[in-house]
C-alpha cells in the first residue's frame, strides 16, 4: 500500500515490511509469531491499520506504539478480510462473522442481527457520496445506511412496532403508546395493558400532566397512569366507548380531549363540558389540539380547522384556502404562523389568510399524519411516503426548498403515524411508524457533511426515437458509444439524449435538468425523465448539456455532447447569393420593362402633345394671318396708291411685309423673345393703326427690372389678345380707344407678367353684340393661344399661366373700364423648339 508519505507498506505472509527512500525494515507485529498480513489501510493521522488472519488487528501509531484489537477485546474473528478508513476517521473491518466499526474508543457490531443479509464479508469501499459498501460472500453489495436514523423494534425489547404515541414522563422516560399492545416503557421495563386496568390496548396519544402523572387517549375512553400505575377514573370521567385521538391541558389545568364525536373538556374539578359538532362546536373526529401565544386553540378534524377565541369557534375549510377539509395534525412555528397537515397537502395560516402547499404529485407524500417543531425551528413532518424536514420561511418562498427521508436514509417504513413524535432535549426525535420507532439525533447531522450531487452520464443519441448506429456518419465513437464531431443531414431533426446519474444514499430523488445550448435560451425545469427529445431542429451548431442533483440546490458539473446540423441548400450562402441575384434579375426585368412601357407611353404623348403643337402653331399662324387681315392690308396699300400717296403705301407695305416675315420666321421656332415678340406685335398695331387712325390708340411700356431678351414665350402669343382688344372692344366704340401693353416683374421670383388692357366696351357687351354670330378668328386665336401654353406645360417646358380676357372695373363706381388679360411668363426659358425635347420612336 502507497502512504501519503510516498512510502511504502508491504503485508507478507510472516509479517510487515515499510519502504521507505530505497530501503525496507520489517515491523513486529505485537509478540507473537509473525501472521500472514490480510488487509492494510492508513488513518487520517498517518498512522496503520494491519490486519492479519490469525492475530486479529493492530493498530500502528506514528510514533510506532501498537494497540492489538482480538476476540477478547470485542473484534468478532481474528481473521480479518479487509480494513477501510472512511472520511470520518472510522475503521471498518470485515471479517467472516461479519462487521465491527471502531470510532475511537468505542467497537460497534453489525451482522445478520443488526439487520445485515449476510455475515461473510470480502471487501470494503467507501464511494465519492461517503456511502459504505461491503461485498459478501453470497449476499451481493451491500450498502450501510448510516445511524442518522436508527429504528427500534421489538428486536429491541418494544413492545409492539406499531407505536402511536410517543409521551416523555417528568423523569424524561419515554412512554410508548401502541396500537395492539398497551402501553411500554422505552427501556422495556414498564409495561401496562388491559390486565392491568388499561381500558383498551389501542392507544391514540399520551400527555404529561403538570402534577406529574400521565394521561393516554384509547379507543375506549382515557386512561391516567402515575408511576406505571392505573388510576381508576369514575365513569364520569373516563369517557368510556369514546376514541380518544388527541389531549391538550391548558394553563387552567382543563383537559381538552378530542374525540370521535367532537371535543370535550375536564376541569380540574371533574366537570365535563362537551362541545358537539356544528356551528358551536369543531367538528366529528378531533385529532389535534394546540394552543398558540396569543392562547387561542386550534382544532383540527374531518370538518376542517376550527379556532376557539373567547369561547366562539370559526371555522375554515377548503372554501377559504384549506388543502382539504381532513386536518390531521398542527403546529405553530417560530413566527407563530400556524401549519395544518391534512389529507390532501399542507395549509399555512397567517394573518387570516391560508395557503395550500404540496409535497409531491403523489398521495402519500401529502398525507400528512404528523407536524413537529425541533429547537432550531425547522418542521418535520411525517407522512404516507416518508419524513419531510422544511424551514417554514424557505417553503414559502419556494415549495421544494425541503428534505426528503426515506428508506435509503436509513427508515424501515414510509409509513408514519398519526401525531406519534416526541421532540426531546439536546436534538434528539422520536418518530412513530408503522414497522417501529424512529430515533434521530441531530448532532449526527453534522457529521455528515455535505452529499456531492451525482455525476451524469450520457448514455446514447438516438434519431428519430430509434437506437442508431452512428459509424460512417461521424469521425469516430467515444468510449461510450457516442459520435464525435457528428455532423447531420438536415433531414435528421429530431433527436433524443439518453443519460443517467447514480446516487446510492438517494436514488429516488435523482432529478435532472438539461438544455441545448444554441436553442434552449436557459435549463429547463427539472425532471426526473432520463431522456430529453428535440424535434424540428433547425441548422447550426449545438452542445446539449445535463445535469443532476438530489436535492434540487446542489447541481452536478454538466455533460455535455456537441453536434451539427448542416444547413439545407436552400439556406447555404450560395443559394441566399443566387436568389439574390435571380431575384435582382427579375426586378431589373420588371423595371425595364416597366420603363419601356413608360417610355414609349411618354414617347407617344408627346408626339401626340407635338402634332398637337404643330397643329395649334399652324392654327396660331393661320390665325395671325388670317385672309380678312390679309386682304384689308392689300386693300389699304390699294388705297393709298390709287390715291398717289406713294409715301403712305410703301410704308403701309413695308411694315406689312416685315410683319409677314416675322410671322414667318417665328413659325420655324417653338419660342421667341419678349422683345421680339414686342416689336411684331408693334408692327400688328401700326398696320392696324394706320386703318384705324382714328378708332384708336396704343403704348407698349417695358419695366427697366425686366430683360426682355432673357424672357421667352411662344412665338405670336400675344397678337391674338391684342386683336380682340381691337376687334371687339374699341372699333364697336364710337369714340376712339386706347390699347395699352406693358410689362413688368410678377410677384412671384422670377418670373415676368405682360398686361395686355383696354378702354373698349367690355366683354359683356360684346358678348351681347355677338349673339347669335358664330365664333371669328380671333376668340380661335385666343383658344389656340392657350392650348399652345398647356400643351407646353404638359410637356414640362416652360409654365406659363394665363389671366383672362376679363373686365375690369373702376374701384369707385364700379363702371367697366374696359378688358384686362394678364400672362405671367418664367425667365430664361430654354430657346430651342419643342421637337428637340421630345423622343422619336
Amino acid at each position: 500500500m502507497l502512504l501519503t508519505d510516498g512510502s511504502l507498506l508491504v503485508g507478507l505472509r510472516n509479517g510487515l515490511l515499510h519502504g521507505k527512500a530505497g530501503a525496507f525494515r520489517r515491523i513486529q507485529l505485537g509478540d507473537a509469531e509473525p501472521e500472514l498480513v490480510s488487509a492494510l489501510a492508513e488513518g487520517p493521522d498517518g498512522s496503520w491499520w494491519v490486519g492479519t488472519l490469525g492475530s486479529g488487528l493492530y493498530h500502528i501509531a506514528k510514533d510506532g506504539t501498537q494497540k492489538e484489537y482480538d476476540e477478547e477485546t470485542g473484534l468478532l474473528q481474528n481473521n480479518v478480510r479487509c480494513l477501510l478508513v472512511d472520511d470520518r476517521g472510522r475503521t471498518w473491518v470485515g471479517t467472516k462473522l461479519g462487521v465491527n466499526l471502531i470510532d475511537g474508543e468505542r467497537t460497534r457490531v453489525f451482522t445478520i442481527h443488526q439487520g445485515m443479509p449476510n455475515d461473510n464479508i470480502l471487501c470494503a469501499f467507501q464511494d465519492e457520496e461517503g456511502n459504505i459498501w461491503f461485498g459478501t460472500d453470497g449476499a451481493g453489495a451491500i450498502r450501510y445506511l448510516g445511524d442518522r436514523f436508527v429504528t427500534f423494534t421489538v428486536k429491541d425489547g418494544l413492545c409492539s412496532d406499531l407505536v402511536m404515541s410517543i409521551t416523555a414522563d417528568a423523569h424524561g422516560d419515554l412512554w410508548l403508546g401502541t396500537y395492539d399492545n398497551g402501553i411500554c416503557r422505552m427501556d422495556g421495563m414498564a409495561m401496562i395493558t388491559t390486565l392491568d386496568g388499561l381500558p383498551n390496548n389501542t392507544i391514540w396519544c399520551g400527555l404529561l400532566d403538570r402534577d406529574g402523572s400521565l394521561w393516554f387517549g384509547t379507543s375506549d375512553g382515557l386512561a391516567h397512569v402515575r408511576d406505571g400505575v392505573i388510576i381508576p377514573l369514575p365513569d364520569s370521567l373516563s369517557l368510556p366507548g369514546q376514541r380518544v385521538f388527541a389531549l391538550h391541558q391548558d394553563t387552567d389545568g382543563k383537559l381538552w380531549c378530542g374525540t370521535r364525536e367532537g371535543l370535550t373538556v375536564i376541569d380540574p374539578f371533574g366537570r365535563i363540558k362537551e362541545h358537539a359538532p356544528g356551528e358551536e362546536g369543531p367538528g366529528r373526529s378531533v385529532r389535534s389540539i394546540l394552543a398558540d401565544r396569543n392562547g387561542r386553540l386550534w382544532l383540527a378534524s374531518d370538518h376542517g380547522l376550527a379556532i376557539m377565541e373567547n369561547g366562539a369557534f370559526r371555522h375554515y375549510t377548503k372554501v377559504d384556502g384549506l388543502s382539504d377539509n381532513t386536518v390531521l395534525c398542527l403546529v405553530t412555528d417560530n413566527k407563530d404562523r400556524l401549519w395544518a397537515g391534512t389529507a390532501n397537502g399542507l395549509t399555512c395560516y397567517e394573518k387570516g389568510r391560508l395557503r395550500a402547499i404540496r409535497f409531491g404529485a403523489d398521495f402519500g407524500s401529502n398525507y400528512f399524519n404528523l407536524l413537529r417543531k425541533d429547537a432550531q425551528g425547522g418542521i418535520w413532518a411525517g407522512t404516507n411516503n416518508g419524513l419531510y424536514l422544511f424551514d417554514p420561511d424557505r417553503l414559502l418562498s419556494d415549495s421544494t426548498a425541503l428534505e426528503h427521508i426515506t428508506m435509503s436514509d436509513g427508515l424501515r417504513s414510509l409509513e408514519f403515524n398519526l401525531n406519534a413524535a416526541h421532540m426531546g432535549p439536546n436534538g434528539r426525535s422520536f418518530f412513530g411508524t408503522s414497522a417501529g420507532m424512529v430515533y434521530h439525533d441531530e448532532a449526527r447531522d453534522t457529521l455528515l457533511g455535505t452529499t456531492p450531487p451525482p455525476r451524469v452520464h450520457l448514455v446514447a443519441l438516438r434519431s428519430f426515437l430509434q437506437a442508431t448506429d452512428w459509424k460512417g456518419q461521424c469521425d469516430s465513437l467515444d468510449i461510450d458509444g457516442l459520435p464525435v464531431r457528428l455532423h447531420l443531414d438536415h433531414r435528421r431533426h429530431y433527436l433524443t439524449f439518453d443519460y443517467g446519474a447514480i446516487a446510492f444514499s438517494k436514488p429516488e430523488r435523482v432529478r435532472y435538468r438539461y438544455r441545448l445550448v444554441g436553442y434552449d435560451p436557459d435549463w429547463l425545469p427539472a425532471t426526473e425523465a432520463r431522456f430529453a427529445s428535440y424535434s424540428n431542429l433547425p441548422h447550426g451548431e449545438f452542445i446539449f448539456e445535463v445535469s443532476a442533483t438530489t436535492d434540487n440546490r446542489t447541481w452536478s458539473e454538466p455533460a455535455s455532447f456537441r453536434f451539427g446540423i448542416d444547413p439545407p441548400y436552400w439556406a447555404r450562402w450560395w443559394f441566399y447569393l443566387l436568389c439574390i441575384l435571380g431575384l435582382a434579375a427579375v426586378l431589373f426585368a420588371v423595371q425595364r420593362y416597366r420603363a419601356v412601357r413608360r417610355e414609349r407611353r411618354e414617347r407617344t404623348r408627346q408626339l401626340m402633345l407635338r402634332s398637337r403643337m404643330l397643329q395649334l402653331e399652324q392654327q396660331a399662324l393661320n390665325a395671325n394671318m388670317n385672309r380678312h387681315f390679309v386682304f384689308n392690308a392689300l386693300n389699304s396699300i390699294q388705297f393709298h396708291i390709287n390715291k398717289q400717296d406713294r409715301t403712305t403705301a410703301s410704308r403701309y407695305l413695308t411694315s406689312f411685309a416685315k410683319l409677314i416675315r416675322k410671322n414667318l420666321d417665328a413659325s420655324q421656332n417653338d419660342t421667341t423673345t419678349l422683345a421680339e415678340e414686342l416689336e411684331r406685335l408693334e408692327l400688328y398695331l401700326q398696320l392696324e393703326h394706320m386703318r384705324f387712325k382714328d378708332k384708336f390708340r396704343y403704348s407698349i411700356t417695358m419695366d427697366t427690372r425686366v430683360d426682355a431678351n432673357h424672357v421667352r414665350l411662344p412665338a405670336m402669343m400675344l397678337q391674338p389678345y391684342v386683336e380682340n382688344s381691337i376687334w371687339h372692344g374699341i372699333l364697336p366704340m364710337e369714340r376712339q380707344g386706347h390699347v395699352a401693353i406693358s410689362t413688368g416683374p410678377a410677384e412671384t421670383p422670377g418670373r415676368v407678367v405682360v398686361r395686355i388692357e383696354d378702354d373698349g366696351i367690355g366683354m359683356e357687351q360684346s358678348l351681347k353684340a355677338k349673339q347669335g354670330m358664330e365664333a371669328d378668328h380671333i376668340s380661335r386665336g385666343i383658344e389656340i393661344t392657350k392650348g399652345r401654353a398647356d400643351v407646353l406645360r404638359k410637356l414640362e417646358l416652360t409654365d406659363i399661366r394665363i389671366q383672362g380676357p376679363e373686365q375690369w372695373h373702376d374701384p369707385v363706381t364700379n363702371r367697366v373700364l374696359g378688358t384686362r388679360v394678364q400672362i405671367e411668363l418664367p425667365v430664361d426659358l430654354p430657346g430651342k423648339k419643342v421637337t428637340e425635347n421630345l423622343q422619336q420612336p
